[in-house]
């Protein structure tokens, strides 16, 4: 019997020792946000249309407001008959890989894309102009991108006349 109360305490000690650590992944990071505006240089257009639903009606010029992901049409007048129209597509940055021991990914960094709406052509403002690529379609369009990471913007226009082509856009948001 004193064997015995020697030998549990002697087992407990030995398997409490024996600790198993798990290594398992924390979670993915939260992807970045994506915020759009509208602005101009040096003479506002005569209207702005967009199919974006986070782009309310009367916006602010050189405000961002946040929106989803994804594909968007847009025209805008710069006097009543000639007018710019494309597309825009956002996407955002995705959080990283949860990492070692639980640790959690960091956080995407997020997307913005103001659209400046000049006479001459549109085009695209960001803080840091990194990573653009202008490139002439064959279909007359001009198409530039900026990738950042795995996130970024593609704008895709072309200029038109209400004789050459309809617009699109029903109720401008925006309208001189």
């Amino acid at each position: 019997m004193k064997k015995l109360f020697l030998i549990f305490p002697l087992m407990a000690l030995v398997l409490s020792s024996c600790v198993t650590v798990l290594n398992t992944p924390g979670p993915d990071g939260r992807p970045g946000r994506a915020y759009f505006g509208i602005d101009y240089d040096y003479r506002a257009p005569y209207s702005y249309w967009d199919n974006n639903p986070g782009i309310p009606n009367d916006p602010f010029f050189a405000e961002y407001y946040p929106t989803h992901p994804g594909l968007y049409d847009f025209e805008y007048f710069y006097n009543k008959y000639d007018y710019w129209y494309g597309t825009y597509e956002i996407w955002v940055n995705p959080g990283g890989r949860g990492g070692a021991y639980g640790e959690p990914g960091f956080d995407g960094a997020d997307s913005y894309l103001m659209l400046i709406c000049n006479p001459d052509g549109p085009y695209e403002f960001r803080k840091a102009n990194d990573n653009i690529e202008i490139k002439e379609l064959e279909d007359g369009f001009i198409e530039y991108t900026i990738k950042i990471e795995n996130g970024g913007i593609r704008v895709k226009m072309k200029k038109a006349n209400k004789a050459d082509r309809l617009p699109q856009g029903d109720e401008p948001k925006w309208l001189k």
